[in-house]
């Protein structure tokens, strides 16, 4: 044991360089990822300030049991899976297509304007975002809406907080936002493809759709199998600051999620106990389904995280 330690250390000093890079990132997740895990006790105390973490009287699963027994969380709990899982099943192959379609543009001056501009939403904060959907989409003289009766001759729509039109604008809002900045990773992995495939295949006489299929989509799969189990781990997380503005006293009914019911509990009730409950059990159904999905993708493709 002591020989493969030395060895260890051996190792880690040779690539000490690589180490030293890796070190702001690693200080990063043990400041704001692993230290901040001794406050979910927190879920099994009835939390004061004046006992704080340690002093407050245990509780057990009472929080657990209360939110279980609230006769939203299940609308609650459906609503989440629901949108999130629209996210992950129309979002997810977004920026891969993006990134397919970016990579068979020759034009590099239009490559990069493109790329531009579907990078900037992502910088822009929701409350940005959702400001300029009022301005866009409103009955009252929106450009939307004028074009819509201009054109078509129709009556102006009511899209925001509407039952009939919520699950499109979520949607398609978060496509939108992130789609430039989660096709980078595939253009990365588009450039490492190997070069010599592609003159191989055309000497073999493929056109751009068939060099697309079978050399483009194989080189960037794995990639995409790792950001899809990765992606799993959100399913019970539809998004705090979209849901927050966009749901309204009309969506409530399908608009209510754990993200903010859980941020309305801490901060707006000031039941901090309850609130890290319904965190911990978001995040025990995540870890579940990371690891779940994880183990599917090991046995049929033989990629995974661990």
């Amino acid at each position: 044991m002591y020989m493969a330690a030395s060895l260890l250390w051996k190792k880690i000093w040779k690539h000490k360089l690589f180490y030293l890079f890796m070190l702001p990132g690693l200080v990063w997740f043990f400041l704001f990822s692993y230290m901040p895990l001794y406050g979910i006790q927190v879920a099994f105390r009835d939390f004061n300030y004046m006992g704080g973490f340690t002093g407050s009287p245990w509780a057990g699963f009472k929080y657990f049991k209360q939110f279980f027994d609230f006769y939203q969380s299940g609308d609650i709990i459906r609503n989440t899976i629901i949108i999130s899982l629209m996210k992950l099943l129309i979002g997810f192959p977004m920026p891969v297509i993006l990134a397919i379609l970016l990579n068979e543009v020759r034009n590099r001056r239009f490559k990069k304007i493109v790329q531009t501009v579907s990078y900037l939403p992502y910088f822009v904060s929701w409350i940005v975002v959702i400001t300029l959907m009022q301005r866009l989409l409103t009955p009252a003289g929106g450009p939307i809406n004028d074009a819509i009766s201009l054109i078509f001759g129709m009556e102006p729509i009511k899209f925001l907080n509407n039952t009939t039109w919520f699950y499109q604008i979520v949607v398609s809002s978060d496509i939108w936002k992130n789609i430039g900045w989660s096709s980078i990773i595939y253009m990365a992995a588009i450039a490492g493809i190997d070069q010599q495939l592609y003159e191989a295949v055309k000497i073999d006489g493929a056109g751009r759709f068939r060099q697309m299929w079978h050399i483009t989509l194989p080189g960037i799969r794995n990639i995409a199998i790792i950001l899809f189990i990765l992606a799993t781990g959100t399913l019970m997380s539809a998004g705090y600051e979209q849901l927050l503005l966009l749901n309204g006293p009309a969506t409530t009914a399908i608009g209510s999620v754990l993200d903010v019911h859980v941020i309305n509990s801490g901060i707006s009730q000031g039941r901090l106990s309850y609130a890290a409950a319904v965190g911990l059990f978001q995040s025990f159904i995540a870890l579940i389904l990371v690891v779940s999905v994880n183990q599917i993708a090991r046995k049929y493709s033989d990629v995974s995280l661990f």
